[in-house]
């Protein structure tokens, strides 16, 4: 404060011709001291007389400046708003101060610890800190504190782990440290006093409980001259939310030029001597010496040294630089008190206080409008609760090798900075516990990663969950989420479910094992049929091959063949071609083999039910008859898939159900057409074996009629049991069910009706005669 009041009186153009001078007086952090030396200051004289002023007119009461703590102010303020006489606080925090209707004329430097609870919920979201434990004083504020800091902590998605009052007594220590312990929060915030503090210390040293971060309140200073080793070794690497200071260039010069001789009046600089040099002032009662200590004499030749002035602690200018703020608010206002022009004053009609005669609440009215820029460019103004613009200084807390607490300003928050750009903290700059680096955790439950969503655990804080997988189909795309999102319907999740990515196409392909065996029996298969065929056509001179319509046979083989062929229709990537031909095809050509075997039955039965073997319908029935029976029923089966395919072709189509995959199939179009289809094939299939069934008792070295029956009673089995599987069956599946149904089917025929002919041609050829074909012995009867 005198530095300030020397800036002033040194600048001939601040206030040309006014001297500004201050009476101090220690208070002693007592309400009632601070009371009785406000009376003197308001009367003039000591001892005080209330409602006079007893000072002549050239020594003009600008203003009080204090007190420091708030029961000190308290008192001041309500005495000082009666007289409206202007109030500055450089350190009283209460929030009850911003109530401009008590307390008119009182406005403060420091920030209101209405504000804390705020700052402090934003400190712990820069950190990610959601899970933390509160302790404090037992000072009548802290039920206030737990309420807000719950509150402002929660708005982040923070819990309180716990909250604990301390007393002082051994027994209340004890069990705030089994709290501390017993808790899994690792960040604790502190509003405690220092002999609280220091006495948690050691009873938390003693149950070996070293790894919290603490956070520590704006009313806490770590001083190491006051802490004790354990309080020291418990604040190394944690935080402390302080009130900003900012530079007071000049004052370092200042100290070094300090001597008492610059204030004779001044007992305090005196004082501040003595404790300098551990001298005394003749006449001034030596302050902390013990009784027969011999000390020498202040002689005022003392040298101040940087030695002397590190005592001071010029790095940390907290509560000096409010202070000094205080002095020049006071400074500002009457100088633009006594600068003002008529028509530009604050009062009615634009009128100015009269210079050499202000009243204290003109004056309060200035102070009140002032606004300036600090020498580290900072807007200094008062809002109308009396209040300067909220701004705190992040302080990183760490233990020196010579085991002295130092601190080191790592950011800053101003809330009067637009909402987001509030806090700056430089995390490089911070010294963890363990050294510089990442940020400690403190968390009630680890972040849920991508692909899991967060489920509250019953009977726990809400920030306590635990991770649960998202259900099949659905994602989360951000951490912590408290619900999954479902993919779109032609989207899946990838294997970490944190992103939907189109689904892969489905379908019956021959890069895969099963359309690769599927491919190779068909392939098999066509090729056996080629070469019953190639050895029916060597050997079709023979009375095996020509008995029983030679034609047929060959029509029949070729039918098989391509009936083989038709899974290749099935095998692939599903186009509007494959799919309108692969059923018509399919139907047709087995509607050929069918009836072809229909013709071969009705011939066998035709000619041994004949009684007249030159009858003119024997000569018909083995000639035209076989041809009327394929071509009839061919033509048939023709025109219902014709029909089909023109008025409802299958079509390729892409099937959506829940899964990884999308199907590509074949929509079959009309499913009554379909079953046409497939009713009138089993229609031929069970007429070819009733006649075959009929025919059971004629000779067999001449007729087929068995092999015939044998060779039916498969193929119907086949499709009978296609029916179910290929409604029950989903996706490619229904597409190699009626490839095997195709394939089994086929391979039934060719093996029961052509096996036992290739193994008598092949391996036999003495049973391929007329005479053995003829049957002798059953004409020698």
């Amino acid at each position: 404060m005198l530095f300030a009041l020397e800036e002033a009186n040194r600048d001939p153009t601040f206030l040309p011709n006014v001297t500004v001078g201050l009476q101090l007086y220690d208070s002693c952090v007592s309400g009632t001291r601070a009371l009785g030396s406000t009376l003197s200051l308001l009367s003039g004289q000591l001892p005080p007389t209330p409602n006079f002023d007893c000072r002549s007119s050239q020594h003009q009461l600008l203003g009080i400046i204090g007190g420091v703590t708030s029961p000190e102010s308290e008192p001041m303020a309500e005495l000082l708003s009666i007289y409206q006489v202007s109030q500055v606080s450089h350190g009283s925090q209460h929030p009850q101060f911003s109530d401009h209707h008590r307390f008119p004329s009182f406005l403060r430097t420091v920030p209101s610890r209405a504000q804390q609870p705020q700052a402090i919920a934003k400190m712990l979201l820069f950190f990610n800190w959601t899970w933390v434990g509160l302790v404090g004083s037992d000072n009548g504020a802290f039920e206030w504190l737990d309420q807000e800091l719950r509150k402002e902590v929660g708005k982040n998605g923070g819990c309180v782990s716990f909250s604990r009052k301390i007393d002082g007594h051994v027994a209340n220590v004890g069990d705030v440290a089994d709290a501390i312990q017993d808790s899994t929060a690792k960040v604790i915030i502190c509003d405690c006093y220092h002999i609280h503090f220091m006495l948690l210390a050691k009873a938390l040293q003693k149950k070996n409980v070293t790894n919290k971060i603490w956070v520590m309140s704006t009313s806490f200073l770590p001083d190491s001259s006051v802490l004790n080793r354990e309080a020291r070794v418990m604040l190394n690497g944690s935080l402390s939310l302080g009130i900003h200071s900012g530079p007071v260039l000049g004052l370092q010069h200042f100290l070094s030029t300090l001597h008492p001789a610059m204030f004779p009046d001044n007992h305090l600089i005196k004082l501040f001597w003595q404790d300098l040099f551990g001298c005394i002032w003749p006449g001034l009662k030596p302050i902390g010496l013990q009784k027969g200590s011999l000390v020498q004499n202040c002689t005022g030749l003392e040298q101040l040294t940087p030695t002397h002035l590190s005592v001071l602690k010029l790095d940390d200018l907290t509560a000096t630089y409010q202070a000094y703020i205080a002095v020049k608010a006071f400074l500002e206002a009457y100088k633009n008190l006594r600068s003002c022009s008529p028509g530009e004053g604050l009062f009615t009609g634009g009128n100015c206080a009269r210079t050499g005669d202000a009243k204290p609440w003109q004056l309060l009215q200035y102070l009140r409008a002032v606004c300036f820029i600090t020498q580290a460019k900072e807007k200094i103004f008062f809002t109308q609760d009396g209040d300067i613009p909220a701004i705190f200084d992040i302080v990183s807390i760490y233990l020196a090798p010579d085991h002295t607490l130092k601190t080191t300003k790592v950011g800053h928050l101003d809330f009067s900075k637009p909402s987001g750009r509030e806090l700056v903290i430089n995390r490089n700059i911070i010294i963890w516990a363990k050294g510089p680096g990442k940020a400690p955790l403190s968390v009630c439950s680890k972040t849920c990663p991508l692909g899991t969503w967060k489920s509250a655990i019953q009977g726990q804080p809400s920030c306590c969950h635990q991770c649960l997988l998202c259900p099949q189909g659905e994602i989360t795309y951000i951490p912590d989420s408290t619900s999954c999102l479902k993919c779109p319907e032609d989207q899946w999740p990838n294997s970490k479910q944190d992103q939907c990515i189109p689904k892969n196409l489905d379908f019956l392909s021959y890069k895969e094992p099963l359309g690769m065996a599927l491919a190779t029996c068909t392939t098999l298969f066509f090729l056996l049929s080629l070469t019953i065929l190639v050895i029916f056509i060597w050997h079709h001179h023979t009375p095996i091959v020509r008995a029983n319509n030679q034609r047929l046979s060959y029509i029949l083989l070729c039918s098989l063949a391509l009936c083989f062929l038709c899974p290749f229709m099935f095998i692939g990537h599903p186009v509007p071609l494959t799919c309108a031909l692969r059923q018509a095809a399919f139907g047709i050509i087995f509607t050929v083999c069918v009836s072809a075997i229909l013709a071969k039955t009705i011939i066998v039965v035709s000619a041994f039910r004949t009684t007249r073997p030159n009858a003119r319908f024997r000569k018909w029935a083995g000639s035209n008859l076989p041809h009327a029976i394929l071509i009839a029923c061919s033509l048939i089966q023709i025109v219902l898939c014709m029909f089909w395919v023109i008025v409802w072709p299958p079509m390729p189509m892409n099937s959506m159900e829940a899964g990884p995959k999308v199907t590509v199939m074949c929509d079959i179009g009309s499913s009554e057409f379909f079953y046409a289809m497939l009713s009138f094939l089993g229609f031929l299939a069970l007429v070819s074996l009733v006649v075959a069934f009929l025919a059971r008792q004629l000779p067999d070295t001449f007729n087929e009629a068995k092999h015939i029956t044998l060779s039916m009673l498969v193929f119907s089995c086949v499709w009978i049991s296609f029916i179910p599987a290929h409604l029950s069956a989903q996706g490619k599946d229904t597409v190699a069910v009626e490839i095997f149904a195709i394939l089994a089917s086929g391979a039934g025929l060719l093996c029961c009706l052509f096996f036992p002919k290739c193994y008598i041609i092949l391996l036999q050829p003495a049973k391929n005669t007329r005479d053995q074909m003829m049957g002798k012995h059953y004409f020698k009867k």
